[in-house]
C-alpha cells in the first residue's frame, strides 16, 4: 500500500515537471532552425534578460532548448526527454533519482549551463578527482561553444602548490567541476586568509552534488579538518596498547558494536589500577591514562584492518566502510590515528590540533541553491527532507529495466556460501559472459581474486589499494570472458559498456557476496548491470554468519543446533529455510539503517554548535577584512571594555598588579608614574590604561608611516587574535566530543552538556579575544622586508 502511495506521489511530481518539459520542447523548431552564430548568440540575450529582471525560472524552457541543441551540435548527443525531466528537478533545487546509465553528466549541463548565465559560480561535485577531470574534460568544449567559461576546480597533480592569485582565477569561471573533499578544503583555508590578497573563494551560490546520497548522507560524519601544530605527544600509546591486549571482553571491558562502544568493567578498571600501580586511574592526575586506554579499546575493538582502514607505505589510510574508497589525508581526530597505529606496531605520527573543521552536510548549507542526483537517492529522501528540505523525484529510464534481479541465494555458512561463488563466477567464464563480483571487505576480494587465479582464470582486482586503475578495469568488465572482482566502490560514476556478443550471452552479472549494510548500497551494486536497456542480471548470496546478520540480526535461527542436523542440499531445498533467513536479513538491514540515521542525526547535534560559532567568527573575520575605516574599528571603546574587565578580574588596583600589565599588555617600556591615580577608581584606572594604549596605537601607525600600511597592520593584529583562539576552540570542541562518555551517545543529556560546555567556552574565548587583540596591536612589531611587504611579529 505504502509503495502505491509513493508511486502517485512521484507521477504527480513528474506530471507537474511534463507542463515545463513541454514548454522546452516547444523551443526545439527554432532552435534547430538558428545558425551556429545565432544560437551562440543566445548566451549573450539570456544574460542581458537576467539583468533586466528576468527570473532563471522564466528563462529555463529556452535556455534548455538552447543547451540541448548546442549539445546536439557540439558533442553530438541530443539530451533525452528524461534528461530534461532530470535537469529540470536540479533547477528547482531538488534530486532527481536517475538509473546508471542514463546519463546524469549530460542531464547536469542543462541546470549548470542557466545557472553559469548568472555568473556567479555554478559547481559540478562529485565524490573523487577522477570522475570530475573526466567530466570537465567531456563538456568543456560544449560550454565553451555556449560563450560560458568553465574550470576544473584543481590542479590535478600530486603535491601541487598553487602560485599566488592562482586558485582565485580557477574559482571565477562561470562552471566549476571539482570534489566535495577539494571545494571543502578550500573553504576552509579561504577562511584562514588574514588579507583579501589570501581570499580566493566566492560565496557559493549554485551547486549540484553527484552521486548525493554517498557525499551528503554516507559521507556526513567524516568532518573536514585541516590540522595545525602538533600537540604535546603522549607517551601512553604503546603501553596503554599492551595493558589492553592483556583484558578479557565481559570480564575486563563490554563491547557494543552497535553503538560503536566500547568500556571498562570494574574488574577492568582494577586490573588498570594493578598494572600502572595507581590508586584510581579516574583521578584528575592520571586523566591522560584512561583517555589512552579508551583509546586502545576503540582501536583494538571498533576498527578492522582492511574495513576501516589499511596499511600503506608504513601509514595507517582511513577507507570509507560504505564506498570501500581510500579517505586520503584524512586522520581520525583526538589520538585515536595514533592509537590505531599502535596497535598495528608502525610509527606513531604526530597528533596534530584542529585549526578548521566543516562537515559535509554545513558545507552544502553555504550555497544559495544546490541540488543533488544518484541512482538510489529515493532511499534516503526522509533524510534528504528533514535534513535540506528537498525531495527527490524518481526518472522514468529512457528503455525499460531488461536486468534480471535474481532472488538471493540463501546459505547456512560462509564456507559453502563462498564455494558457490566460485562455482558460479566459473559457469559463468566458462561461457565467457563478464562477471562483476563485489564484496564487502578487501580481504575477501582478494581471496576470491586469488581463488579464480589458481583456476586459471584472469581476473582484475579493484580495491581501495589500486583505485588508479578503476577506470580502466570498469571499461574492461563488460568484455567477454572478463572477470572483475571488486569492492562496493566499484565503477560508481562509471558505466560499464558491453562488448559484441555479451548482449546475446545475457549482459553483465553481478553477484554480490552478502548483503551490505544499507539498502541503497545494494541497489548501487544491483545497477552496475543493465545499462541504458542491455540486459544483465544480479544476485545476492546471504549466510547466516554474515557481518550484516552476526553484527544486527536477532534471531533463534542463528545459535540453533537444528541447522547442524540438515544437509546443505536439504537447506537449499528448504523454501523455509530460505524465507527465515531473508527475513533475519532484511530485519538486520533495517535496523543497520536506523542505526546510521541515528548516528547521521546525533552527528547533526552535536555539529550544530560548531557550525553557528563557526558562522559568528567567519562573518567577524570577513568584516575585520572588509574594513578600511580606522574609526569603525571602535578600537578605543574595545579597550576600554578589556580594561574594565582586567581591572575587576586581575585586580589592578594593587599598583604592582597595574604595573605588571601594563609591562605585559600594552607597553614593556613604560616609565610613568602610577601615584597620582586613585587605583580604587575603576574609571580613573581604565582612563589611564586607554590613554597609554592610545599612545602606543599612535606610535604604531608612526613607525608604520603608511595609512593603508597602518590597516594592514590593524587588519592582522585583529586576525591573529581570532585565528589562534578559534583553532583552539575548534580543538576543543574536537576533544570534548572524543572525550564525552561513550555510552552516553544516545542520550539527550550528553549532548546538552557538550552544547553548554561549547557556549561556555565560546563566551569565554570572545573575551579571550578582545583581550589578545589590543595586547597584538601595542607589542607586536611592525617592519618591511625587501619587496617593501610588511611583515609583523607578534608578542607570544
Amino acid at each position: 500500500m505504502k509503495h502505491s502511495i509513493q508511486q502517485i506521489i512521484n507521477q504527480s511530481r513528474l506530471n507537474k515537471l511534463s507542463k515545463r518539459l513541454n514548454q522546452v520542447n516547444s523551443w526545439h523548431e527554432s532552435c534547430r532552425a538558428l545558425s551556429d552564430d545565432a544560437l551562440q548568440a543566445k548566451t549573450h540575450e539570456f544574460r542581458e534578460r537576467l539583468a533586466q529582471g528576468e527570473s532563471l525560472m522564466n528563462l529555463l524552457p529556452e535556455a534548455y532548448a538552447v543547451a540541448r541543441e548546442a549539445s546536439w551540435r557540439v558533442l553530438g548527443m541530443y539530451p533525452k526527454e528524461v534528461q530534461v525531466l532530470g535537469a529540470i528537478v536540479m533547477a528547482e533545487g531538488n534530486m532527481p533519482e536517475m538509473q546508471t546509465g542514463e546519463g546524469k553528466t549530460l542531464t547536469a549541463t542543462m541546470p549548470l549551463y542557466l545557472y553559469g548565465l548568472t555568473s556567479k559560480g555554478a559547481y559540478l561535485i562529485t565524490t573523487n578527482d577522477y570522475l570530475a577531470a573526466r567530466d570537465c574534460e567531456e563538456m568543456t568544449p560544449l560550454f565553451k561553444w555556449l560563450g560560458l567559461t568553465i574550470s576544473l576546480g584543481f590542479v590535478d597533480e600530486p603535491d601541487y602548490e598553487y602560485k599566488p592569485g592562482e586558485k582565485k582565477a580557477i574559482y571565477a569561471h562561470d562552471i566549476i567541476y571539482t570534489t566535495n573533499g577539494r571545494l571543502g578544503f578550500d573553504y576552509l583555508i579561504d577562511h584562514l586568509a588574514d588579507g583579501q590578497e589570501g581570499k580566493f573563494l566566492p560565496d557559493l551560490y549554485f551547486g549540484i552534488i553527484d552521486e548525493v546520497d554517498s557525499i551528503i548522507l554516507d559521507a556526513a560524519q567524516t568532518p573536514l579538518v585541516i590540522s595545525g601544530a602538533p600537540r604535546v605527544q603522549s607517551n601512553l600509546f604503546g603501553i596503554t596498547k599492551t595493558f589492553v591486549e592483556t583484558l578479557e571482553e565481559d570480564t575486563h571491558f563490554e563491547l557494543n558494536a552497535k553503538e560503536k562502544a566500547v568500556w571498562l568493567t570494574p574488574e577492568g578498571i582494577a586490573a588498570a589500577n594493578a598494572y600502572f600501580g595507581v590508586e584510581n586511574i579516574y583521578d584528575a592526575v592520571t586523566f591522560d591514562l584512561v583517555r589512552n586506554i579508551n583509546l586502545a579499546l576503540r582501536a583494538r575493538y571498533l576498527f578492522e584492518s582492511n574495513l576501516d582502514y589499511f596499511i600503506f607505505n608504513g601509514e595507517v589510510v582511513l577507507i570509507d566502510r560504505v564506498t570501500g574508497r581510500m579517505l586520503p589525508g584524512t586522520k581520525l581526530q583526538s589520538g585515536l590515528h595514533q592509537a590505531i597505529e599502535a596497535k598495528e606496531g608502525i610509527d606513531i605520527s604526530k597528533d596534530m590540533s584542529a585549526m578548521a573543521s566543516i562537515t559535509f552536510q554545513n558545507l552544502f548549507h553555504q550555497f544559495t541553491l544546490f541540488a543533488g542526483m544518484s541512482g538510489t537517492s529515493k532511499l534516503g529522501e526522509k533524510e534528504f527532507f528533514d535534513l535540506y528540505g528537498k525531495i527527490v523525484v524518481q526518472i522514468p529510464t529512457d528503455k525499460p529495466i531488461e536486468r534480471i534481479d535474481y532472488s538471493d541465494r540463501v546459505f547456512k555458512d560462509i564456507a559453502s556460501k563462498n564455494a558457490a561463488i566460485i562455482d558460479r563466477v566459473c559457469e559463468l567464464y566458462d561461457k565467457k559472459r563478464p562477471v562483476l563480483l563485489i564484496t564487502r571487505t578487501a580481504e575477501l576480494a582478494e581471496y576470491f581474486s586469488m581463488q579464480f587465479f589458481d583456476r586459471d582464470i584472469p581476473n582484475n582486482l579493484l580495491i581501495a589499494q589500486n583505485v588508479a586503475k578503476e577506470a580502466q578495469m570498469i571499461a574492461e568488465a563488460g568484455q567477454l570472458g572478463a572477470v572483475t572482482v571488486a569492492t562496493s566502490m566499484a565503477g560508481r560514476g562509471t558505466d560499464i559498456k558491453l562488448a559484441e556478443g555479451v548482449k546475446e550471452l545475457g549482459g553483465l552479472a553481478v553477484i554480490v557476496s552478502e548483503h551490505m549494510e544499507n539498502s541503497r548500497v545494494d541497489r548501487q551494486l544491483r545497477g552496475r548491470a543493465g545499462r541504458q536497456g542491455d540486459p544483465g542480471s544480479s544476485q545476492i548470496y546471504i549466510s547466516l554468519e554474515d557481518y550484516v546478520v552476526q553484527r544486527w540480526g536477532k534471531s533463534k535461527l542463528l545459535d540453533s543446533t537444528q541447522l547442524e542436523r540438515i544437509s546443505e542440499q536439504g537447506l537449499d531445498e528448504s523454501r523455509l529455510f530460505q524465507q527465515r533467513v531473508k527475513h533475519i536479513v532484511t530485519r538486520a538491514q533495517r535496523v543497520s539503517e536506523e542505526q546510521g540515521i541515528a548516528m547521521r542525526e546525533m552527528a547533526n547535534e552535536y555539529e550544530k554548535s560548531l557550525s553557528a560559532q563557526r558562522e559568528i567568527i567567519y562573518e567577524e573575520r570577513d568584516r575585520v577584512l572588509n574594513q578600511w575605516d580606522i574609526d569603525k574599528m571602535a578600537l578605543r571603546q574595545l579597550a576600554t571594555e578589556v580594561f574594565h574587565q582586567a581591572y575587576r578580574k586581575q585586580s589592578l588596583n594593587d599598583e604592582e598588579n597595574l604595573r605588571n600589565y601594563i609591562y605585559q599588555q600594552i607597553s614593556f617600556q613604560y616609565t610613568g608614574q602610577l601615584e597620582e591615580i586613585d587605583l580604587n577608581r575603576e574609571q580613573a584606572v581604565v582612563a589611564h590604561l586607554v590613554s597609554l594604549f592610545e599612545q602606543q596605537l599612535d606610535a604604531q601607525q608612526q613607525v608604520i608611516g603608511d595609512s593603508y600600511m597602518f590597516m594592514r597592520f590593524v587588519q592582522k593584529a585583529i586576525l591573529k587574535a581570532i585565528d589562534s583562539n578559534w583553532i583552539q576552540q575548534v580543538d576543543h570542541l574536537q576533544q570534548l566530543r572524543g572525550s564525552i562518555n561513550n555510552r552516553q551517545n544516545g542520550q539527550r543529556n550528553a549532548i546538552f552538556e557538550y552544547h553548554r560546555v561549547a557556549l561556555a567556552s565560546f563566551e569565554s574565548m570572545r573575551d579571550v579575544i578582545k583581550a589578545h587583540i589590543i595586547h597584538n596591536l601595542c607589542q607586536s612589531v611592525a617592519t618591511f622586508d625587501k619587496q617593501g611587504d610588511l611583515v609583523i611579529h607578534f608578542p607570544n
